[in-house]
């Protein structure tokens, strides 16, 4: 039987992330999509050829979900998750998890409590590209890690007023958008870490929203990392990561999305020990939805909400240190 999949939500990222990888995975089917708006769910559902559509509550009550994908503003992810779950669906929170860490807690302990399993969509760490980095940085090869330095800078042009990502109500902000990839990223390659200082461009229009955050990060087994996330980049933008070791150097580009030709490079001094390219037909979401159909309901998985929980921590700690308040 394959993974019955219902949709909270139809705009771009509920196209992107879900219903158009579905539509090309055996063992994956959106059955099901609801709205705020009927109307925008059914004309969703017409372009997709998904048979139902309603309300956040008719997807809930529909028997076929076995999933349900949160594809919402984060300051409503808890409420919705939680509701998801209580109602035996698992749950697929598009990133970050939640608002804050307190409501990342409230989703993992409502999954524990449900018998259900949420996930947080960092679907960049399932592409082979992003695993490979991850091989790379365990290896050694870098030597004793003397540098790291992350800049996840959207071009200024993306996103203009109006954007929900400039929307203190809904959870908007530079670090809750791209800072979060990154906090992620640098978990999974050096543990758990505090946050040391943290400095914020603000929005003028809502001073509540980060436009630019540069913060840095200390790891509980040594060294720090220099992060910037921003909404005000060139117009290329940035989405790099550079690590100087003893040994060796790297640099990656198009980590947050690896399709989009991302780009690994080691080099020790004019030796270039690895150069390699991301398959740009491999698609992370698509291999995010396999993940799921091969882990549900209980193997391992990098994408389980409770460790999420700390992710959505250090976002908070990087807020109050900028002296912003935790959305």
């Amino acid at each position: 039987m394959p993974l019955r999949v219902g949709i909270f939500g139809s705009g771009g990222i509920a196209e992107r992330a879900m219903a158009e990888p579905a539509a090309s995975i055996d063992g994956v089917e959106v059955v099901a999509v609801g709205s705020r708006d009927p109307e925008r769910a059914r004309a969703f559902a017409d372009r997709f050829g998904i048979a139902a559509a309603g309300s956040y509550a008719d997807v809930m009550a529909n028997p076929e979900v076995d999933l349900i994908y949160v594809a919402l503003p984060p300051a409503v992810h808890a409420e919705w998750a939680t509701a998801a779950l209580r109602a035996g669906t698992h749950v697929l929170c598009e990133k970050p998890l939640s608002a804050n860490g307190a409501d990342a807690r409230r989703i993992a302990e409502a999954a524990d409590e449900a018998g259900r399993a949420a996930f947080v969509g960092f679907h960049y760490r399932l592409h082979s590209f992003t695993r490979r980095l991850l091989e790379v940085l365990a290896s050694g090869v870098l030597g004793e890690i003397e540098d790291i330095e992350v800049d996840f800078s959207i071009p200024h042009f993306v996103v203009k007023p109006g954007n929900i990502r400039l929307d203190g109500d809904l959870g908007g902000g530079a670090v809750m958008d791209v800072g979060c990839y990154a906090i992620d990223l640098l978990r999974a390659a050096w543990g758990d870490a505090e946050v040391v200082s943290s400095m914020a461009r603000r929005y003028d229009a809502d001073p509540r929203v980060d436009l630019e955050t540069d913060f840095v990060l200390a790891f509980d087994r040594g060294g720090t990392a220099r992060v910037r996330a921003s909404f005000l980049g060139d117009d290329e933008g940035r989405m790099h990561l550079h690590v100087v070791g003893s040994t060796a150097t790297l640099h990656a580009t198009s980590v947050i999305v690896p399709q989009w030709g991302a780009t690994l490079c080691v080099t020790a001094d004019d030796d270039i020990l690895i150069d390699e390219k991301a398959d740009v037909t491999e698609s992370s979401y698509a291999a995010q939805l396999r993940h799921l159909v091969e882990t549900l309901p209980d193997g391992p998985s990098p994408f389980r909400a409770a460790d999420a929980v700390r992710t959505m921590e250090l976002v908070d700690d990087v807020y109050r240190a900028a002296g912003l308040h935790p959305r």
